[in-house]
């Protein structure tokens, strides 16, 4: 199987005011079989993430892209959300051949229009998709330098989890289907991995201690 559809701690980010945005898809991830216990059932979900274009925010003192992301089910039943926005996105409605299999990939590194909402619950702010249009037409807007994909089930991606923001690493790590994919293994040596690389920096960041020799004081 394939593609194939059928905690920022620091200063708080300014939120988006509500409108309608350019941006392009810049990030595909599998986010494996969930469980979804409102309903009782599970399903396999990925993420998709945009870029925002012209809105940057700053992190640590370094400006950085603005991004919003969207979950999804791998289905494309008359009354998924995936249909729809996919459909609204691309302009046209899914012909029945590609209702059998639509390769989600195709849509990475393209261009769209959001419209962004601002909502708030328990008493936070958030920024929600509210819907995806294509662009005007005549509007032509170029792809990204650097997108990426991320399939638990094409080991060929797995370089990829690195990329993944740590919130949904979170995620993927609940995903019910680590161990038939084999990608627990993998998860298991990244994050030993970066434990080792974490240690190895404490180390060089450590101020060593300078002790005179007994016979050299200098009083």
């Amino acid at each position: 199987m394939s593609m194939i559809a059928s905690d920022n701690g620091g200063t708080p980010i300014p939120k988006l005011q509500n409108g309608v945005y350019t941006a392009v898809s810049s990030a595909m991830i599998d986010l494996g079989v969930q469980e979804n216990e409102q309903f009782g059932k599970t399903q396999r979900k990925f993420m998709m993430i945009w870029t925002i274009l012209g809105e940057d925010i700053e992190i640590d003192g370094k400006k950085q892209p603005r991004t919003i992301n969207k979950e999804y089910s791998f289905s494309l039943h008359e009354k998924s959300t995936l249909r729809k926005d996919l459909q609204a996105w691309r302009g046209v409605p899914f012909k029945n051949e590609e209702l059998k299999g639509f390769d989600l990939t195709t849509v990475l590194n393209k261009a769209c229009q959001l419209q962004i909402i601002l909502e708030e619950k328990n008493n936070k702010e958030y920024n929600n998709i509210a819907g995806i249009m294509s662009l005007p037409k005549g509007m032509k807007v170029e792809g990204l330098a650097d997108t990426y994909f991320f399939d638990m089930t094409n080991a060929e991606t797995w370089v990829n989890y690195c990329r993944v923001p740590n919130w949904i690493k979170d995620k993927i790590k609940k995903a019910k289907n680590l161990e038939t994919t084999g990608f627990d293994k993998h998860i298991k040596e990244y994050d030993e991995m970066m434990k080792e690389q974490e240690v190895k920096e404490n180390n060089t960041n450590t101020d060593t201690e300078i002790i005179a020799p007994d016979d050299d004081l200098p009083f």
